[in-house]
């Protein structure tokens, strides 16, 4: 259940993203919101207006948007919204394709990259629907600054989430190893994923292999004292990666992790092919929002866990905005996307359809009708949300602001270890360099 305690600690959390918003520095300026947008076809016209929405994710938040989208139209007849969505993979390489060619949807889920395509000025400015059809009196003024760039308003989050370890917690109990704690180290974690594969036997891992994940990364580097960016600039070298890399291959030499041949066969990410829900991998890395998408599909207990700690104590941030829903800039439809957004956020039905399939909603007033109907797993985020805002050491996290070419370089240098096709300490140097590269390029657009 969502109650006060757990509101309050989100909300703490986030405070240190609002101190700019306290004067309204970073929020849709009143010219801004006063001026009107250009006149466009509109569903008042009598003629069909006919919208495009893409989106990620599991089986069930496809399920929900797509009841979103239909009471939408049903309040809406003269609007009729077209559903594009997937999992995550390939799903940045589409909408980069897509906004190539001019023909992007004209609404887009983004992620914590939205800066990335706020840059790229692929994204509509809102700012003028805002105070009118696009109403955020009830948001965290925290969330609308997530989403704000140079005073204009670019998305609205659609939830509050943190990066997590979720747990098979059936299987650990299953091989008699005690459940993660809130001060478990990476000691513990080599521990329990060793004793996991050898007691659970031939096809059986402690973990995914997460070497290649990025939050895990940034989580592993904060604990050391260390930060994958900040400013333009890395705080972290080459010593840190081979330390990196080196305990993941330590953990596969011992069979504690999914072999690399496997784990592209079944990656974390594609809900359906996850060894986690057969109970044969009891970790893996994720936002702790898509823990209710895992859950529906194994009767097995499902968890979630901070990352361990390290010697400079936990690499937690604090919970953030990760998941927008923002406009192509070609949109020809720029009010009817404003309005289904509003729709999509404030809107009561659509609120309880939805829950928290994209994290812990922003509006108060839907969290309220939430906190009602709450359900295992909603405790289980909430409480997760709650103890990460309480525990994340107060540091303001920032992207990598060409977040998809560094998950990909991360991925493919991660790859190379894990077949055994170039040496950890070689692969290394290429990764830093091309890292390097990444950001003069960042730098420079």
């Amino acid at each position: 259940m969502l109650n006060k305690k757990t509101i309050t600690g989100v909300s703490l959390a986030l405070t240190m993203l609002l101190s700019a918003c306290s004067n309204g520095a970073n929020e849709p300026s009143k010219e801004s919101s006063a001026s009107q947008p250009a006149a466009s076809p509109s569903a008042d016209s009598g003629k069909k207006v006919e919208l495009r929405m893409s989106w990620w994710g599991s089986d069930e938040r496809h399920e929900k948007t797509q009841k979103v989208i239909e009471l939408f139209e049903q309040k809406n007849p003269g609007v009729k919204i077209t559903g594009e969505y997937s999992g995550f993979d390939g799903y940045m390489d589409k909408l980069n394709t897509q906004i190539a060619a001019g023909n992007a949807p004209d609404l887009i889920q983004m992620g914590g990259n939205i800066k990335e395509y706020v840059d790229k000025k692929a994204l509509l400015d809102l700012t003028p629907y805002v105070g009118n059809v696009l109403v955020l009196d009830d948001f965290n003024g925290g969330y609308v600054k997530a989403a704000t760039f140079e005073e204009k308003l670019y998305g609205v989050t659609l939830g509050v989430s943190s990066t997590a370890l979720m747990y098979n917690a059936s299987m650990f109990e299953k091989a008699g190893v005690p459940l993660p704690t809130d001060t478990w180290t990476y000691e513990d974690f080599k521990t329990s994923t060793t004793q996991i594969a050898q007691k659970l036997g031939k096809g059986h891992y402690g973990s995914y292999d997460l070497s290649s994940d990025a939050a895990s990364l940034a989580s592993y580097l904060g604990s050391n004292g260390k930060e994958l960016y900040r400013d333009g600039e890395r705080h972290f070298d080459s010593q840190d990666m081979i330390n990196w890399f080196t305990m993941w291959d330590e953990l596969r030499k011992a069979g504690a992790i999914v072999p690399a041949d496997v784990q592209v066969a079944n990656p974390p990410t594609a809900v359906d092919k996850s060894l986690i829900v057969k109970g044969q991998v009891a970790i893996q890395s994720m936002s702790a929002s898509q823990i209710f998408g895992f859950q529906e599909l194994t009767q097995d207990k499902l968890a979630l866990s901070m990352y361990p700690n390290g010697s400079a104590g936990s690499g937690m941030v604090p919970p953030i905005s990760g998941q927008f829903i923002t406009s192509y800039e070609g949109t020809k439809h720029p009010e009817e996307v404003a309005k289904f957004i509003n729709f999509m956020v404030n809107d009561p039905e659509a609120g309880v359809i939805l829950g928290s399939t994209r994290g812990v909603p922003p509006a108060g007033k839907i969290r309220d009708v939430l906190s009602a109907q709450s359900t295992p797993v909603d405790k289980v985020l909430y409480d997760y949300i709650s103890l990460v805002s309480d525990t994340a050491p107060a540091v303001e996290y920032q992207q990598f602001p060409l977040d998809n070419e560094f998950i990909k370089l991360l991925q493919l240098t991660s790859e190379k270890i894990a077949f055994g096709a170039q040496p950890i300490d070689s692969s290394v140097n290429e990764f830093m360099t091309e890292l390097d590269k990444l950001l003069v390029k960042a730098k420079a657009q």
